[in-house]
């Protein structure tokens, strides 16, 4: 048996997926045709990855949470830095199924403007989490 932590338990491993959801994201939106349902799931998705990671470089357990607010009281374990964030993470959590699926929120009322704010939102997320996460002990455990 290996020491090695597992890839779920590995902080970098969350901040490359973070960013790569971002990244599409981002891509997307100055493309010919975004979507702009994706777009905003894309970021609400990459904001929970980025929170997820500075929970699991704390030693906290993985849980399937996908509320980024809960998620980021959870982090209040380790730090208040993150508290500031809680409104960003209202605005992702409309697109926890909101961007996937027919629900609330028709994918029709979703708009460029909806988009631009859920960009920004992971954008000052990541930016938080990063922050916090600058030592690079804090991505290797």
């Amino acid at each position: 048996m290996s020491d090695q932590p597992l890839p779920s338990q590995t902080p970098i491993k969350w901040i490359g997926y973070a960013e790569g959801d971002l990244r599409v994201a981002e891509t997307s939106f100055n493309s010919d045709a975004p979507s702009y349902p994706t777009i905003c799931f894309l970021c609400q998705s990459s904001a929970e990855k980025f929170v997820k990671a500075y929970l699991i470089s704390q030693g906290w357990d993985l849980e399937k949470i996908h509320d980024i607010v809960k998620l980021i009281k959870k982090s209040s374990n380790y730090t208040d830095k993150l508290k500031e964030m809680e409104d960003k993470g209202d605005i992702l959590n409309m697109y926890i199924t909101a961007g996937r699926y027919p629900q609330r929120i028709s994918s029709e009322e979703i708009s460029k403007e909806d988009a631009e704010e859920a960009i920004e939102a992971a954008r000052a997320i990541r930016m938080r989490v990063m922050e916090l996460m600058a030592k690079p002990d804090d991505l290797s455990h």
